[in-house]
């Protein structure tokens, strides 16, 4: 009874160990070699996503478009934030400075603060901005201060993006200022600019 009752300890303790062993070897592969349940996982990459945000600096001339000779080629900078809601649509703000000569060496001045829309459709690294404006702007000629004065707008253009924090490119602007006077209409005016600037955008 003794020795059947030693064979069957013996043989427990053998099947024990040759499933931990098994068991041990199974794991063991699962680990070094490839999992059943793994499975290949594709990244895409996407040069701009909800959230992204970049500041744009440009510089450009204006070139009015009206007024004939009374208003000169003038300049203008600009500083803007944008924010993207989605991988190619954002929203943003925009501070200018700009200015005209115009005749008799005086200098028309204004400084416009507006909010936009940019769509940016892209094409491996490069970036066709589409952005529409619109804000107010304090004017200035001779001692005369018009505020506040309507800015609408409307530009397109092209970006190479350089790296993931930097892109450079140019773009193209319509803007159009009007000067409104309910009291004296017949001093209504308008103001029509095209302007092409070099920019650059830092993103983060």
């Amino acid at each position: 009874m003794k020795s059947k009752l030693k064979v069957i300890v013996l043989a427990f303790f053998a099947l024990f160990f040759m499933g931990a062993n098994f068991f041990s070897q199974d794991n063991s592969e699962n680990e070094d070699g490839p999992d059943v349940y793994d499975e290949e996982l594709d990244f895409v990459y996407q040069q701009n996503a909800a959230g992204d945000q970049f500041i744009n600096i440009r510089i450009m001339p204006n070139i009015p478009l009206n007024f004939n000779d009374k208003i000169k080629v003038g300049g203008q900078i600009t500083v803007g934030y944008s924010r993207f809601l989605t991988s190619w649509f954002a929203l943003g703000a925009e501070l200018a400075f700009g200015y005209n000569p115009t005749i008799g060496s005086n200098i028309l001045t204004y400084i416009p603060i507006s909010v936009g829309a940019t769509f940016l459709p892209t094409a491996k690294k490069f970036e066709f901005p589409i952005t529409v404006n619109v804000g107010m702007a304090v004017e200035n000629y001779l001692s005369n201060t018009y505020f506040p004065g309507l800015v609408l707008r409307a530009g397109a253009g092209a970006y190479y993006r350089i790296n993931e924090s930097w892109s450079a490119g140019i773009e193209g602007f319509f803007t159009y200022m009007p000067q409104w006077y309910f009291k004296h209409p017949e001093k209504n005016d308008f103001l029509n600019i095209a302007s092409v600037s070099a920019g650059v955008k830092y993103h983060f």
